[in-house]
């Protein structure tokens, strides 16, 4: 029996493989019940009903050093180190980005909701997407004489990598973000804590007192025209996640489509469709014509980080 796990600022997931096929339900701990790395695992595989594991990879939302035995989850301090989850599982795991993870799933994955963009072909694609923080990274096709298409994915930390601006209001906007936030990435307005970082800019852009919102509040409030403080939040984030996947999409040439993932998309399906994502993402200036080719998907999977983490453990154990 194998494992695979997602683990996530939020939460962290777990699920046993047999033979490569997926077994049983995914396992969901919540991130902050654990102090140590160790105790997470201990409980996940407790709760799994497994003792030890022939082989394991961990997809884990943080950087990881070439060659380190030890990586930490962003933003929440807790910490995995490899030499103690092998005690732990019985097999020295795999230790992984949770965006290179999925990007290994990109390709196997069924549901999809392509917004704009020409036919998807087997080229060289990218995949970003918003949830606790922001994950980016990119699939380049490689060649075979026989055999299935065959991929190599390059991990990314570019939600850290600066924001810019796409219009006045979100110049206004960044100005506030910047007297909190240093620097201002994409991150800080692209992920969950982000769509709060960008509704409380917005309430002060508008002169009100922003409210004490969750993110879910956020957009169930702006998703209904409930409140418009909120609607114009969500009307600048889809704006800037367009930026940010045009920009992606050309510094990587990902003309075998981008693929947007992450936690936040799927609950705001409805209203991403009429949104000005597809628009900005296509207002490349003299490349706006090579980026309207260019096929937008939303992935619309249910565990797509648990999907790319057995289709990496499956690459990494060839």
């Amino acid at each position: 029996m194998d494992l695979v796990a997602d683990i996530g600022a939020t939460n962290a997931r777990f699920q046993c493989l047999d033979k490569e096929e997926r077994v049983g339900d995914v396992l969901v701990l919540p991130t902050a019940d654990f102090a140590d790395g160790a105790d997470l695992l201990t409980d996940a595989i407790k709760r799994l009903g497994q003792r030890q594991f022939n082989a394991a990879l961990l997809a884990i939302a943080g950087p990881i050093a070439p060659g380190g035995d030890q990586v930490e989850v962003t933003n929440t301090g807790l910490q995995i180190v490899q030499s103690t989850a092998a005690t732990v599982l019985g097999c020295t795991p795999h230790l992984v980005n949770d965006f290179f993870a999925l990007a290994h799933g990109v390709p196997h994955f069924s549901e999809l909701e392509q917004m704009g963009g020409g036919e998807v072909q087997p080229l060289t694609k990218a995949v970003l997407g918003p949830g606790t923080g922001l994950g980016m990274a990119t699939l380049i096709p490689m060649s075979s004489t026989a055999g299935p298409q065959s991929w190599q994915v390059l991990a990314s930390e570019g939600g850290h990598a600066d924001l810019a601006p796409g219009s006045h209001l979100e110049v206004e906007l960044w100005g506030r973000l910047a007297t909190s936030h240093s620097p201002v990435c994409w991150e800080t307005a692209l992920s969950g804590r982000g769509l709060v970082n960008l509704y409380e800019a917005m309430s002060a852009v508008w002169g009100v007192p922003a409210k004490n919102l969750s993110p879910g509040e956020i957009l169930a409030q702006g998703s209904d025209m409930q409140d418009p403080v909120c609607h114009q939040t969500l009307e600048t984030f889809c704006s800037l996640l367009g930026s940010a996947a045009g920009n992606l999409a050309l510094t990587v040439a990902a003309t075998g489509g981008v693929y947007l993932a992450g936690g936040i998309l799927p609950r705001m399906l409805d209203f991403v469709r009429s949104s000005p994502l597809r628009r900005r993402f296509e207002e490349r200036g003299d490349l706006s014509a090579y980026a309207q080719q260019i096929p937008l998907l939303i992935v619309t999977e249910s565990e797509p980080g648990i999907i790319g983490a057995a289709h990496c453990l499956r690459a990494m154990s060839r």
